[in-house]
């Protein structure tokens, strides 16, 4: 199950002066998850990715083409676990031998955890005996934890929880296009997303990764 990117307790620790802030009322607890919940999917949806890309913490297993190639490319993955090749193209579980980190292959980017952005590619050491990626179909089996991050960046969780608090705000005045601020006297347009959200978004969108 894809995770959210913030919680009902991060909206409220940022509104102290309102009364959503209350540590004993939860009236809007619900109402609030369910739109922590629907904007987490909208943003993996606006920058095409999977469902829970931000937060992923689950360890899956994933079969690739070998790329016969020094460089193999594979699903962003922010923990990897095990690579192991099938060298002579079987399928079967005992045709794949696994290689061993930073002396078959590496990751690439080298830093991925200092730039804090997830590990896409795996080199094949050519000064050892395992110059390239066998070149066959599936040869090429991955299990780690796939995904951008464990936790959602600070810059998600904003977002996340901007487009939550408008829906929750749009559902008071009846989702209504269009609304009036108190404070100003404006009338606030609804919109797709914020633009704060796009900004934000703009270069976890495919083709902008580092």
């Amino acid at each position: 199950m894809a995770l959210d990117y913030c919680s009902t307790s991060d909206i409220k620790s940022d509104m102290p002066d309102s009364f959503l802030a209350s540590t004993t009322d939860t009236t809007y607890d619900t109402a609030i998850a369910t739109f922590i919940t629907a904007a987490s999917r909208l943003i993996d949806k606006a920058i095409g990715r999977e469902p829970g890309w931000f937060a992923s913490t689950d360890s899956e297993t994933r079969y690739y083409d070998g790329s016969g190639e020094v460089m193999q490319e594979i699903d962003e993955c922010h923990t990897l676990t095990s690579v192991s090749v099938a060298e002579d193209g079987g399928t079967a579980v005992a045709d794949y031998t696994a290689w061993v980190q930073d002396t078959d292959y590496y990751v690439q980017p080298y830093n991925y955890s200092v730039l804090e952005v997830p590990i896409t590619r795996l080199i094949a050491d050519w000064n050892g005996d395992k110059s390239t990626w066998a070149h066959f179909r599936k040869s090429v089996m991955v299990t780690g934890q796939f995904g951008y991050s464990a936790t959602a960046p600070d810059d998600i969780k904003m977002a996340c929880k901007i487009q939550a608090m408008r829906w929750f705000g749009r559902a008071k005045q009846m989702y209504q296009d269009a609304s009036a601020s108190a404070q100003t006297g404006q009338l606030i347009y609804a919109q797709s997303l914020d633009p704060d959200i796009k900004e934000i978004l703009r270069p976890y969108i495919i083709g902008n990764m580092v």
